[in-house]
C-alpha cells in the first residue's frame, strides 16, 4: 500500500486506446478530463490570498522547503465572494447539492479532477476571504504553531475547525474531517465515543499474519463487520484506511522520513491522494468485495496490451 501527495488532475496518455465496445454488463467508462482551467482559477486566487496572509504565506514557504509539499495540496476549501460563481462555473465546477452549511452558502466542487471544494458567500469584500486548510489532526496543527484557541467541534467527532490567522481581511483555518463532507461541527451523541474507540482498537490491532491468506481474509471480514455494526460504514472506511497507513509507514523508510517531516508542520497524512494494494489473482474478487463493503464503487478498469493501445 503507497500514499501519494499528488493532487493534481490525472493526465491521458499521448497514446490512446483503440475504441472498444462495452458488453451489457460493463459498467460506463470513465474518462478523466483536462481540467487546467479550473486549477488555474483557484491557483490565482490562492496566490491573492497569500500576499495579503502573511501566517499562510510563511507556512506555504515551510512546506515547499521542509516537506517538499504544495500549499494547494493540504486545501480542504475556499470561501470567494458570490460574484465568483459564474467564473466556477466555465471552468467545470458544480453545485455540491448535498454539502452542509452553516449560513446556507452554496458549495461548488469539480466532479472530475482533485480540486479544493469552493463556498460562495454573500456580501463579503475580499475573494478569497478563507481558506481552509486539512491536516490529519487539528490538535497536532494546534501544538506544532502554538494556537491556544478552543476549536470548533468534539475530538473524534465528524467536523473540527479552528481559525489559525486573521490578517488584511483574509482567514486562514485548519479542519479536521470524519467522514463528513460537509461544514457544520456537531457533538457527539450520548455513547458515539465508545463504539468509535472500539472500532479504532479493532483495525490498530488487526492480526496480520496466517498461514494462508484465505484465512486473512476472513479474519478481516469478521473484523469489518464488527466495526460497520460499531459506528457504520463510512467511519469504518476511514479507521481503515488510518491503520492501513500507519501499517505501511511501519515498513516504509521513506515514508517514515516525508511523515515526520510533515509532523513538524503538524500536517500529518493529510495530504494522502490514493493507497495501491497488492493482491493475487485468487483473491482479487476478496479484495474487491471488501472495498466494495467500504462504500467504494468500481469506477474504472486498467486494460494491459493491445486493449490499452500499447
Amino acid at each position: 500500500m503507497i500514499s501519494s501527495t499528488k493532487t493534481s488532475p490525472k493526465r491521458p496518455s499521448s497514446k490512446p486506446a483503440p475504441a472498444r465496445a462495452p458488453s451489457r454488463s460493463e459498467p460506463p467508462r470513465f474518462d478523466w478530463p483536462l481540467a487546467y482551467e479550473a486549477e488555474k482559477l483557484l491557483r490565482e486566487r490562492i496566490a491573492v490570498f497569500l500576499q495579503r496572509n502573511g501566517f499562510a504565506r510563511r507556512l506555504a514557504d515551510r512546506m515547499a522547503s521542509e516537506t517538499g509539499t504544495d500549499f494547494f495540496e493540504w486545501i480542504d476549501h475556499v470561501v470567494l465572494s458570490a460574484t465568483e460563481e459564474n467564473a466556477l462555473s466555465e471552468t467545470g465546477f458544480v453545485r455540491d447539492q448535498h454539502a452542509e452549511t452553516s449560513n446556507g452558502e452554496t458549495v461548488y466542487e469539480h466532479p472530475q479532477a482533485t480540486l479544493p471544494r469552493v463556498m460562495l458567500r454573500k456580501g463579503q469584500k475580499q475573494s478569497p476571504s478563507v481558506i481552509a486548510l486539512r491536516p490529519e489532526f487539528v490538535a497536532d496543527f494546534m501544538a506544532r504553531h502554538n494556537l491556544s484557541a478552543e476549536p470548533e467541534g468534539e475530538g473524534f467527532s465528524r467536523y473540527r475547525r479552528i481559525v489559525v490567522a486573521e490578517e488584511n481581511g483574509t482567514q486562514l483555518e485548519a479542519v479536521e474531517r470524519r467522514a463528513y463532507r460537509g461544514f457544520v461541527p456537531a457533538p457527539l451523541k450520548p455513547g458515539e465515543l465508545a463504539p468509535i474507540i472500539k472500532a479504532k482498537e479493532l483495525w490498530h490491532t488487526r492480526p496480520r499474519l496466517f498461514p494462508n491468506d484465505a484465512e486473512s481474509f476472513k479474519t478481516a471480514n469478521h473484523i469489518l463487520e464488527r466495526v460497520i455494526g460499531l459506528v457504520g460504514r463510512d467511519l469504518a472506511c476511514q479507521f481503515f484506511f488510518e491503520a492501513e497507513r500507519a501499517y505501511w509507514e511501519s515498513r516504509n523508510r521513506a515514508g517514515q522520513v516525508q511523515k515526520r517531516r510533515q509532523d513538524q508542520l503538524g500536517l500529518g497524512w493529510g495530504n494522502h491522494d490514493h493507497h495501491t494494494f497488492r493482491c493475487s489473482r485468487e483473491h482479487f474478487v476478496d479484495l474487491i468485495e471488501f472495498l466494495l463493503k467500504l462504500g467504494f464503487q468500481k469506477r474504472e478498469r486498467y486494460y494491459a496490451g493491445a486493449e490499452a493501445g500499447w
